[in-house]
């Protein structure tokens, strides 16, 4: 006889290497929550029968039991917070696992108290220079992730942090992972030893086809990819560059992308 399947199953899991994380300070009001859809972590909370019946669901139900969904956000005058969390788990390197996690939380750590610190002082300013409490538009700041691509052989996920202010702030942290050896994978892995001229490449052209998108090479343009260049891997396996805001381009380009074919 088959198992049936809630109907909340529709919303798919989408990385089993990745899982909201309980917050350890609860005065930091992290948002720590599943790498799934939201109303599909919330449903295995909230509601213990169906909770019972997916941990019963063939395949993924070794994932349901592991789920977890807490949020937690902070409104006040100065700032408007709102954080998620991913730790990983299930990568049979628990030294890895212990050892990403725990820098991921520690960088979210020290970025919310900064920020914090940040929308503090311009609130604090804002007033004292006679500005109405009432009419001050707070801080945004946002921390969160988002899986690139999940294999049998591949783990790759963005940390986001955004602050959005009279101007904005964006920091983008990657880690790609190979889950056979627990190792971080490189460029060079991936493109082999001419990775660089393979990048280089890439970028150059798109340049020469758009210059007036970029910044000249005498004005803190692209000269060549770093060694500490920053990356991910998308669902095709391909590489793709990031250079933040301002690294190459003016800020009005935004994060700027480029997939590396091997």
């Amino acid at each position: 006889m088959e198992t049936p399947i809630p109907p909340e199953l529709e919303f798919a899991v989408r990385a089993p290497f990745l899982k909201k994380k309980k917050s350890r300070l609860p005065q930091q009001l992290l948002c720590l929550a599943a790498s799934v859809c939201v109303l599909f972590v919330a449903a295995l909370n909230l509601n213990p029968a169906f909770a019972a019946a997916a941990a019963q669901v063939p395949v993924i139900g070794s994932m349901a039991r592991v789920l977890t969904f807490t949020e937690y956000h902070i409104e006040s005058e100065s700032q408007l917070l709102n954080a998620r969390v991913p730790e990983i788990d299930g990568t049979d390197f628990p030294d890895l696992e212990e050892r990403i996690n725990e820098e991921i939380q520690q960088k979210i750590d020290a970025g919310m108290a900064q920020a914090q610190e940040r929308a503090a002082q311009e609130y604090d300013a804002y007033v004292a220079t006679g500005g109405n409490p009432d009419e001050f538009i707070p801080v945004t700041i946002t921390f969160d992730y988002e899986v690139k691509s999940c294999t049998d052989d591949i783990l790759s996920f963005e940390l986001q942090r955004f602050e959005v202010r009279a101007s904005s702030f964006t920091e983008l942290t990657y880690y790609n992972i190979d889950l056979n050896t627990g190792e971080s994978i490189t460029l060079e892995d991936l493109l082999g030893p001419d990775w660089k001229d393979k990048v280089n490449a890439v970028v150059n052209a798109a340049i020469d086809e758009h210059p007036e998108f970029y910044f000249a090479k005498d004005q803190g343009g692209f000269t060549g990819v770093s060694d500490s260049r920053r990356f991910y891997i998308n669902e095709a396996g391909n590489p793709v560059v990031v250079f933040q805001k301002y690294e190459i381009a003016p800020g009005s380009s935004g994060v700027l992308e480029f997939e590396i074919a091997g």
